[in-house]
């Protein structure tokens, strides 16, 4: 496995605990802020990956 597919590899992790926190914001309101915020957290890593890739691809 190269760099690009590891970071491919990452991104699609990112992405799927993304996905798991903003399930979660609605499943559990008691607790919306911290899901709200580890959601956002997975953004900011899915952003820095999907730089790091462009960059490698260039």
């Amino acid at each position: 496995m190269g760099p690009i597919e590891a970071l491919r590899f990452a991104l699609e992790k990112e992405t799927e605990a993304k996905n798991i926190y903003e399930r979660f914001i609605f499943q559990h309101s008691e607790t919306k802020d911290i899901f709200t915020f580890l959601m956002n957290e997975e953004e900011k890593h899915k952003q820095l990956i999907e730089k790091k890739i462009v960059e490698l691809e260039n």
